[in-house]
């Protein structure tokens, strides 16, 4: 239910941001043929003593050019990692499911669940900023992603975990494309939704049309 009340309110965020956004919601387009699953697309399974996540590993090519256009149009120069990932399990969520479950066994409810398949939807290019500090990505929506995170709340609790440790409903899946001098999060206060969109994202082979 809360779910379905959060997409409602992303279909809201963008009609609102197209209308009172100060840009205006100006489009960047993005090839979808380079978004298609490759080689490259696989599952980033980290177990590490400072530092563990599980993410869903993407082609770059696609999300340079948008990272290039941002910086053009937003005359900014973003740091970067060089590679593309949605994040499904963060490090620190992981420190509270580290209690009942490792990052092995959630590895493993992802691959059963085909996690390299997961369709996944851009809906547009966000910023967050804190004081001095910028970030930019590229907010998607993806049911597959999500539904591994209710899996992984399941075997959490049906191993003596407490429910109210792991929200498998407070995600917001993005694809980080760069920031100004360091990645934020919502630890920060940054919710990477449609409510931050400052451009709108559309297939390039639709421009063309």
């Amino acid at each position: 239910m809360r779910r379905t009340f959060h997409l409602a309110l992303i279909s809201l965020s963008l009609t609102a941001c197209a209308t009172s956004s100060p840009y205006k919601l100006s489009s960047l387009s993005y090839s979808e043929q380079e978004l298609k699953p490759k080689a490259t697309r696989g599952i980033a399974s980290v177990e590490h003593k400072e530092k563990s996540y599980l993410s869903l590993d993407l082609p770059y090519a696609a999300f340079e050019k948008m990272r290039v256009e941002v910086e053009k149009n937003q005359s900014v120069q973003l740091q970067h990692r060089g590679e593309a990932h949605i994040t499904v399990i963060s490090p620190v969520e992981f420190t509270k499911l580290k209690k009942k479950i490792s990052m092995k066994e959630i590895n493993a409810l992802a691959e059963r669940m085909d996690m390299t398949k997961s369709p996944y939807h851009l809906l547009c290019v966000g910023k967050g900023a804190v004081k001095e500090d910028s970030t930019y990505y590229a907010v998607v929506e993806s049911d597959r992603l999500f539904q591994i995170r209710k899996a992984v709340h399941v075997l959490y609790t049906q191993k003596g975990g407490k429910a109210e440790d792991f929200s498998p409903e407070q995600y917001y899946p993005h694809v980080t494309l760069g920031f100004t001098k360091k990645d934020l999060h919502l630890e920060d206060g940054v919710i990477k939704d449609a409510s931050s969109c400052i451009y709108s994202l559309r297939p390039s082979e639709s421009v063309k049309n």
